[in-house]
């Protein structure tokens, strides 16, 4: 994971609130370092377009705002630019992952998942991340808000939901909240106030899904879980078989566990009885 230096509004005073903690995902291009650049008022995370990185791989950022209910941390998060994966992005996936939530347990848990896409039809690729962040990631416990981006040429942005909500709904993807923004001030400042109302829109959002109490995990348990999950969800039919060894290396090599323990791990993700 990697951690990028707090960006604080020159006008925030030092305050001790405890940030909130919200994951940033969706596919590359839908506008997601655009979205904490809106958050934040200033450009602190660079688009990712041409970057080969690996699926649920984050960057974080500190954004420390003069409103106490707005120090939040973002977890830019790599979503799926494909419905499924091979065996050995898969592999990958499920390091950044643990990565991930071991980062956001250390920090008390997570308050939301912000999923930005653009406006446009629900792709399967679309319905494969919701699925992977909401239901597989979180357990379906985190309240997952639909960030819709590239609204800019809308008479209305809030008529886009309007008229799309029976679909994006229809195709599994149920939001608590969403918000209908553009991202860019345009030339000139075309759309200067319609930036200014996304911005107002999004931090009104952070505020309510802040207010809640973040959730957390037991690590192991839902490590397991995860593992055993989540092939069915990525992986095609001919790559589903996964070898003990190669996992074995994974969990003591690059998630730092002891052998011993990873042992422990692979037999209770072997135990289909087991319950989480």
């Amino acid at each position: 994971m990697k951690l990028v230096p707090n960006y604080t509004n020159d006008s925030a005073p030092i305050t001790s609130a405890h940030p909130q903690n919200f994951i940033v995902f969706g596919e590359m291009g839908v506008g997601k370092s655009s979205l904490i650049n809106l958050i934040a008022g200033e450009q602190v995370a660079k688009s990712s377009s041409g970057i080969q990185s690996c699926n649920l791989e984050s960057t974080e950022y500190p954004i420390r705002l003069s409103d106490p209910q707005l120090n939040v941390n973002l977890f830019d998060t790599v979503g799926l630019d494909s419905p499924t994966m091979d065996s050995a992005s898969y592999l990958d996936a499920l390091v950044k992952a643990h990565e991930l939530i071991v980062s956001l347990k250390n920090q008390g848990g997570i308050h939301g998942l912000l999923f930005c896409i653009k406006g446009g039809r629900v792709s399967r690729t679309i319905q494969q991340n919701y699925r992977l962040f909401y239901e597989f990631l979180c357990q379906e416990k985190v309240p997952l808000a639909l960030v819709v981006t590239n609204l800019e040429n809308e008479v209305n942005m809030d008529d886009w939901w309007t008229r799309n909500k029976a679909h994006v709904e229809n195709s599994g993807v149920v939001p608590v909240t969403q918000v209908c923004i553009t991202t860019i001030k345009g030339h000139q400042n075309a759309y200067e106030d319609r930036y200014l109302e996304s911005r107002k829109k999004v931090h009104d959002m952070l505020r309510v899904l802040g207010s809640a109490e973040p959730y957390s995990m037991d690590v192991s348990s839902w490590f397991a879980r995860l593992c055993r999950l989540l092939p069915e969800l990525l992986l095609t039919a001919k790559t589903l078989g996964r070898s003990r060894q190669k996992m074995l290396r994974m969990l003591t090599k690059r998630c730092k566990l002891r052998k011993e323990d990873a042992v422990q791990l692979l037999q209770r993700i072997d135990c289909k009885e087991d319950k989480y």
